[in-house]
């Protein structure tokens, strides 16, 4: 059954509400006070009825009329069920394929829902906050008989009032004032015609024949049964192992390696300490921060030395530097104008697709500012030869004209076609602008012969400023010529550098001595300070069985490596465990391990089919049973019986109606109850493992007791679990009920801010579990919370109700 539409007329703060198109999976989201709560009591009021009391407080606030409708999908069609008015209300329910009314609208309500109530829709579809408010404050004890109710749901109901009732016929059977039991012996009358009717049966012997077989039958699916469960128990032990196979290989690897996780065995000699390593490390920092400052100090002090100007006096080093400063003027005034000749060049160049043509010819000019008259002249060819023709000249004549006509034609081709030739490389321009335009490209062509000129020039004064700053000072710039290039600023720089290092400037001089002495004087104390340092290294090195730092960093890594593999064996040690360990030993190798899970599943699967074969026998003879009574036999007693009660006052009736239901009900429940319970059993142990990620396996629950099992096999009570175990737990029961219970239509799960106390993890499977079970049935869920629950999302708090 699925909801398609719900539209509400008047109720609570809705009024005039449509919602249309519903999800399988379909999410309410808003705030308190939003209307979620009235929303889901509107959908409960039009399948079961509005409630006396709780539907004053839904009356409309806008004035509305009281009720809507709900547009329902089953099996059979859509149907829409509308109920009307809050204290009288009106059923409605109309097949929307025909559009006809139900003559009997809450017939058809109590055969879609079959055996539950409101208040058993409640308790099994429905979820709120407040179920698991009340798992929380159960106690073990009781939130395990809770749970019981949930396996077993129809025959827990009436057999419990069914043993209510025979207690009140039971009173029946109290000795009265005047010293007699009418009742007992009324019983007593009724027993023995009951006798009676199996005294009279001819085939007694038969039927007693078939209860021996239906005994031997049971004793036979009892001891399958254990069977079975040996065998899921051995199944389930060995998919465990089968799924810890690859950590076991791991840690055997690492065995092999040498690791021993812990074990403390095979341990090398010699280990560098913890204390060693960080002084090692803070050594190793120290000495390469001492060569970095010592490199650094003797390049400042090399820049400091003045030894090169020693070819050189005071006056030719001012003649050189006075011819460095005119040359390198020369030199910018050079770049200038090749800066400014490349400009018009590449100006120039812009205006072409390809690569920039070369000025034209002579004869390429004249070319293009001719006409093609060889073109007139095809064109008059053409008209005389229509002419001869038309006037009959005779063939010579027109043989000539047609001569003269294809020289003529070929001709005007050949001029078109080298007048194209000339224009290409000066596309995108026309005739007239290529014809125009020859000034420019004869000033672009001088433009790039100048630049390449000066370019030479340029070249000439760089290898003279180069030469002479080597002249000056080799060490500092000999490097210029290798990188310079066509970059000339760095040797501007460098003239510029020249000039400040070696004027004449008194104070400059003092300057240089001044840092010279202090290089000196820092170079040497970083020298002591590295002795030191290595000093300081090579004792550790040596205590430590090592020679150098390269030694030292392959010890660590090799101790690093082992362990890391020490403690990733101890890792998968732990998680394996020793039980596992010892049973996973007694396999050789995967294959081994997988047909040993493939024969039990295998002999599960035997033994399933045979207990359901053994059942089946059970319920033919059952109904062989049944059938030996004769019909005449049983009319006989029945009238017997008919004539009794007759005589009996309205007591004795009453007492019968009371006393024989608990067998009445049991025999309608008959085997049902256990089929039931095992399904919700099973799919509630499935759910179980989803829900915890793994941590539980299944669910055993008996008739007095539910025992969760863990990945190790070990059972747990529910007093045992913890708060949010017992929750899922109890999620579990609940919604393997639901998949379980076969009902004519599969119902709808209404879910409110049911999980709004779950952490994100448990939230996030729970909703991704809702949006499995909605495949097979629809799920609305209303929540407050701003995440994104469903890919359909109502957003309550944006209509205006």
């Amino acid at each position: 059954m699925k909801i398609k539409t719900i539209h509400i007329s008047g109720f609570g703060r809705w009024s005039d509400l449509a919602l249309t198109n519903l999800a399988d999976f379909q999410a309410f989201f808003g705030q308190n006070e939003a209307g979620k709560s009235t929303l889901k009591a509107f959908i409960l009021g039009v399948l079961f009825g509005y409630k006396a009391r709780a539907s004053q407080k839904y009356e409309p606030r806008s004035g509305a009329a009281y009720g809507g409708y709900l547009d329902l999908e089953i099996s059979q069609g859509t149907y829409r069920i509308q109920r009307m008015n809050r204290t009288q209300s009106e059923l409605t329910v109309v097949n929307l394929a025909d559009g006809q009314a139900l003559a009997d609208g809450e017939g058809f309500l109590t055969q879609l829902f079959g055996p539950l109530s409101r208040i058993d829709y409640e308790q099994i579809f429905a979820f709120d906050a407040k179920d698991l408010q009340l798992v929380n404050q159960l106690t073990g004890p009781d939130l395990e008989k809770h749970l019981l109710t949930y396996t077993q749901p129809r025959a827990s109901k009436w057999l419990a009032w069914a043993t209510d009732q025979q207690k009140e016929g039971s009173q029946l059977f109290a000795k009265q004032k005047t010293g007699k039991r009418p009742l007992n012996l009324a019983s007593q009358a009724y027993q023995q015609r009951q006798q009676s009717r199996f005294d009279q049966a001819q085939s007694l012997n038969q039927y007693l024949e078939k209860g021996n077989q239906v005994e031997a039958l049971q004793k036979k699916i009892a001891g399958q049964d254990q069977q079975l469960a040996t065998i899921k128990e051995q199944l389930t032990a060995a998919q465990d192992l089968l799924s810890y196979w690859g950590l076991y290989q791991e840690a055997l690897a690492l065995e092999a390696a040498g690791a021993d996780g812990g074990q403390q065995v095979n341990r090398p000699q010699q280990k560098i300490s913890t204390a060693d390593q960080d002084k090692l490390q803070q050594l190793a920092l120290q000495l390469d921060w001492l060569n970095q400052q010592l490199a650094e100090a003797n390049e400042r002090r090399a820049k400091l030395k003045d030894g090169q100007l020693a070819n050189l006096n005071q006056a030719e080093i001012v003649a050189v530097l006075q011819e460095l400063t005119e040359t390198s003027q020369a030199l910018k005034g050079l770049l200038g104008q090749i800066h400014s000749a490349n400009q018009q060049v590449e100006k120039f160049n812009q205006q072409f697709q390809g690569q920039a043509p070369e000025p034209l010819d002579t004869a390429d000019f004249r070319l293009l500012q001719e006409r093609n008259y060889w073109l007139g002249g095809a064109v008059a060819s053409v008209v005389l030869l229509v002419g001869a023709f038309a006037l009959g000249l005779g063939l010579p004549v027109a043989g000539l004209l047609a001569v003269t006509m294809v020289a003529t034609g070929y001709l005007a081709k050949r001029h078109h076609d080298r007048v194209a030739e000339v224009m290409a490389p000066f596309a995108p321009w026309d005739k007239e602008t290529i014809v125009a335009g020859q000034y420019d490209a004869m000033l672009a062509q001088d433009a790039k012969k100048r630049s390449r000129d000066l370019g030479r020039q340029v070249q000439t004064l760089a290898d003279q400023i180069s030469q002479r700053l080597n002249q000056i000072d080799a060490k500092r710039f000999a490097h210029l010529q290798e990188s310079m290039g066509d970059n000339y600023q760095d040797l501007l720089a460098a003239v510029d550098q020249a000039g400040q290092l070696y004027g004449l400037d008194p104070a400059a001089g003092l300057k240089r001595r001044v840092e010279k002495d202090h290089a000196a004087d820092l170079e040497h104390q970083l020298y002591q300070e590295r002795d030191q340092v290595q000093a300081q290294l090579q004792k550790i090195l040596q205590q430590n069985g090592l020679a150098s730092l390269d030694q030292l960093s392959a010890a660590l890594a090799k101790q690093n490596d082992r362990a890391k593999n020490d403690q990733r064996l101890a890792d998968l040690y732990q998680q394996i465990g020793a039980d596992r360990r010892k049973q996973l030993v007694k396999y050789r190798n995967r294959p081994a391990l997988e047909k040993a899970v493939a024969d039990l599943a295998e002999d599960q699967k035997g033994l399933e089919f045979a207990k359901d074969q053994a059942t089946k026998q059970v319920q033919a003879l059952q109904v062989d049973q049944a059938a030996l009574v004769s019909e005449s036999q049983f009319q006989d007693l029945t009238q017997e019986v008919a004539n009794q009660e007759a005589r009996l006052t309205e007591d004795f009736g009453r007492y019968l109606e009371k006393s024989l239901l608990p067998a009445l009900i049991q025999n309608i429940f008959n085997g049902q109850d256990q089929d039931l319970s095992t399904r919700v059993q099973d799919q509630a142990g499935t759910y179980l493992h989803r829900l915890t990620l793994g941590h539980y396996q299944k669910m055993q629950i008996t008739e007095k007791q539910v025992q969760v099992f863990d990945r190790d096999n070990q059972s747990f009570t529910l007093a045992e679990l913890s708060t949010g175990a017992a929750d899922q737990a109890y999620l579990a029961v609940r919604l393997a009920l639901i998949t379980s219970l076969q009902l004519t239509e599969d119902l709808p799960i209404l879910v409110d801010d049911a999980f709004v106390n779950f952490d994100e993890n448990r939230q996030a499977e729970v909703l991704s579990l809702l949006q499995d079970l909605a495949r097979d049935r629809q799920v609305l869920f209303w929540t407050f919370t701003s995440q994104k629950a469903a890919d359909q999302e109502i957003n309550l708090g944006e209509i205006n109700g």
